[in-house]
């Protein structure tokens, strides 16, 4: 029969179980359970680094690509910044991709200000940003259009789209010296790109990189992440060996640049100034030389002259010439002695002997008159060859200006600005480093290299955008000021303080107009500095006519007027002169105990009036010009003015050096200049005489350096404040001159 039964033999082994199957739920529940703890695990990790970074990262983690700019700002992100040991700080991106909130439609007197992130305001808050507190400051609207990495090209690029749409009335722009001299050949797109949202070194970012879902926010927001690839950079940097202070990189450059870069501008500058003085000297040399052959030329013309006048043969032949047919020519016999016949044969003889002396005289000018004309023509070609050279040294002569590296930029931007009607500020804005030595202490560096000579980098920025007729503002004074605590700990970026000081120092600025422009240096066309007394020497004098009211006489060369009144006995001495008509700032005055002296450029046919003063009156000077061949022919004349009003009159002797150099009869140059060029020529005054005369007689070879803030003028070696009519003239009239104008104070 059919056995169903188990076998239940002793000892024999119990049937095999069937084998269950595990629910696929359960499994699913298990790996849910792993997933959930890793998940939680993760959420932990991060909120844990979260909590630790206070929500913040020390970098943008907004940024998005653009093929001009590199990056821009993603609109409307928002996130938490915080540099180190820095305060936590928020940034919030308007709809318009920069910082802060959204801008209303265009406004009147709207400043937008450009440039990286220190504009931006890494470290402070939105209101914090010095392009805040400079609209508080002022009450104007202030757009910051400042974004982290860029550069002056970008700057440029920024403002050209916002002066396009905005329209505003000024432009700022910021020009960081950490690293825009280096990036200024150098765009963004050249330098950066984007990586997760980060702006990251283009010779550092990956080639391509794997895309995923929540890639984005796992690489830009997650602070684990961001921490896990910090701690991977760090063993990169530790296995290749310590880092070094500041490395730089082939897109931006570090204090060692600037420093390099300032050594270098100071040297061009230094050697440009030694050229200058080199060529000083030997432009001194070569009047010096051409005055000495001169000299000589004069004194051989003297012999000439005299060997002229006093060449007869002999003192009796002399008197013999000059005696008359008839007189008694010979006293060698009393006349009682002499008879009629002998005096008839001195006579006779006398008459032989002027005729002879006549002909010899004839004769001896022919021979020599082909010397005297060569020596004459030598003479005036001497003269003008150096009246020449000093015209050109002064038109030529260099004006060592600060050349910047910016120069062309600035340029470039201004016509930007100009183009849409707005007007263009730069700022200078320093390391901390340069502003304060004591910030090294910050970055672990003992004995920082000295900085002082870098500022010089931003002194030749701000003259150059004031040639340029741009505003400029060199910020280090003012955050100079507001140290310590200007500056965030372990970083170059501004605090609060260090903002709002810009802000200020800023406002400021804009309160302020321009200087005025400087009047080009040289003299403009056809025109000259005074002759040289050489020149005046053997310039011919013409007679100031014939009047019983004063004497003298009037030269002209070289588009000068020279005029010197002579006292005498009979008629007293000219005190004052005043130049209602035709005077010049240039003109020298000169009074003596002989008379007085009045150097003025007077173009040829150009009239001139005079009012002369004597204690007992006054008098009228006319010069006015005759048509001549050749030239128009100047001619003078003094007339008496009744009935003018007497006034007081002080006779003053030429002041300090001036009369010890000179015998103080025919002086002439301005007295006003005396300790001016005395302190500028120090010296015995045997050894120092000649600078001195040439310094007050407006000779450029020895013009005095001016005050900073002024200039020379006018053919003048006096100084003058530039003017225009945004700076008015404290005393005097502003007066155009070369291009500008400048001050020039009632006479």
């Amino acid at each position: 029969m059919p056995s169903d039964t188990r076998d239940a033999r002793p000892g024999a082994p119990a049937p095999p179980r069937p084998k269950r199957r595990r629910s696929w739920s359960r499994r699913a529940w298990i790996a849910g359970q792993i997933a959930a703890g890793l998940g939680l695990g993760l959420v932990a990790t991060e909120y844990a680094f979260r909590v630790r970074d206070e929500g913040a990262f020390p970098h943008v983690n907004f940024y998005v690509a653009d093929p001009q700019l590199g990056v821009r700002l993603q609109p409307g992100a928002t996130m938490g910044f915080r540099l180190g040991t820095n305060p936590r700080t928020t940034i919030h991106v308007n709809a318009s991709g920069y910082r802060g909130s959204d801008w209303p439609g265009p406004q009147p007197r709207e400043i937008v200000v450009v440039g990286d992130s220190q504009v931006f305001g890494l470290g402070v808050e939105d209101d914090e940003t010095f392009s805040a507190r400079l609209a508080e400051r002022t009450g104007r609207p202030v757009i910051n259009a400042g974004v982290p990495t860029y550069g002056p090209r970008e700057y440029l690029e920024t403002a050209r789209e916002l002066l396009a749409t905005r329209r505003p009335e000024t432009v700022v722009v910021v020009l960081n010296y950490v690293n825009d001299p280096f990036e200024l050949e150098r765009p963004n797109s050249e330098r950066h790109a984007v990586w997760d949202g980060w702006a990251v070194r283009r010779e550092t970012a990956p080639a391509e990189v794997v895309q995923f879902p929540g890639r984005a926010w796992l690489f830009s927001r997650s602070h684990a992440v961001y921490a896990l690839r910090r701690w991977l950079y760090a063993l990169d940097s530790d296995d290749a060996g310590a880092r070094p202070l500041d490395p730089g990189t082939p897109s931006e450059g570090g204090w060692e640049d600037l420093v390099h870069a300032s050594l270098r501008a100071q040297a061009e500058q230094a050697e440009q100034a030694a050229q200058h003085e080199r060529s000083r000297g030997t432009s001194r040399a070569q009047v010096d030389r051409l005055g000495k052959s001169l000299a000589d030329k004069r004194a051989q013309l003297r012999d000439l002259e005299d060997e002229l006048e006093y060449g007869e043969p002999s003192e009796l032949s002399q008197r013999i010439a000059a005696g008359k047919p008839g007189d008694i020519v010979d006293d060698t016999n009393a006349e009682k002695s002499r008879s009629v016949i002998l005096t008839a044969e001195l006579i006779r003889a006398a008459v032989e002997r002027r005729e002879a002396y006549k002909k010899q005289q004839r004769k001896f000018a022919r021979d020599h008159a082909a010397k005297l004309r060569e020596l004459q023509a030598a003479a005036a070609t001497l003269v003008d060859e150096r009246e020449t050279l000093l015209a050109e040294l002064a038109a030529s002569a260099p004006r060592p200006r600060p050349q910047s590296v910016f120069d062309a930029y600035l340029a470039e931007f201004k016509a930007l600005c100009d183009a849409h009607g707005a007007e263009l500020v730069v700022v200078a804005l320093p390391i901390d480093v340069q502003v304060d030595a004591g910030e090294w202490a910050k970055y672990g560096v003992e004995r920082g290299p000295d900085m002082r000579p870098s500022q010089i980098l931003l002194s030749d920025l701000v003259a150059s955008a004031e040639e340029l007729r741009i505003r400029g503002l060199d910020a280090t004074a003012a955050l100079r000021a507001a140290q310590p605590g200007a500056f965030l700990d372990h970083d170059i970026h501004m605090t609060a303080r260090g903002h709002a000081a810009l802000a200020e120092a800023l406002a400021q600025r804009l309160e302020h107009p321009l200087p005025p422009r400087a009047p080009a240096p040289g003299l403009p066309r056809g025109t000259r500095y005074a002759p040289t007394s050489a020149a005046w020497a053997a310039a011919l004098p013409v007679p100031l006519g014939d009047t019983a009211w004063a004497t003298g006489t009037a030269q002209h060369l070289g588009g000068w007027l020279k005029l010197r009144f002579a006292a005498a006995d009979d008629v007293e001495p000219i005190r004052e002169i005043e130049l209602p008509a035709g005077g010049s700032p240039a003109a020298m005055r000169m009074t003596t105990a002989t008379g007085m002296t009045l150097v003025t450029p007077l173009a040829p046919g150009e009239p001139l009036t005079a009012r002369l003063y004597r204690i007992d009156g006054a008098g009228e000077l006319r010069i006015r010009w005759e048509p001549r061949e050749g030239g128009p022919q100047l001619r003078a004349e003094v007339v008496a003015l009744p009935g003018v009003p007497a006034r007081e009159l002080t006779f003053t002797r030429p002041p300090g050096i001036l009369c010890r150099c000179d015998t103080c009869d025919e002086m002439w140059g301005e007295p006003a200049l005396d300790m001016v060029c005395e302190a500028a020529y120090p010296g015995e005054p045997d050894q120092v005489c000649d600078a001195v005369l040439a310094c007050v007689r407006h000779d450029p070879l020895f013009a005095p350096e001016c005050p900073e803030g002024q200039v020379h003028a006018f053919a003048s070696n006096a100084c003058f404040t530039p003017c225009d009519a945004e700076n008015p003239c404290a005393r005097g009239a502003c007066t155009p001159w070369h291009g500008g104008a400048v001050c020039v104070p009632a006479v």
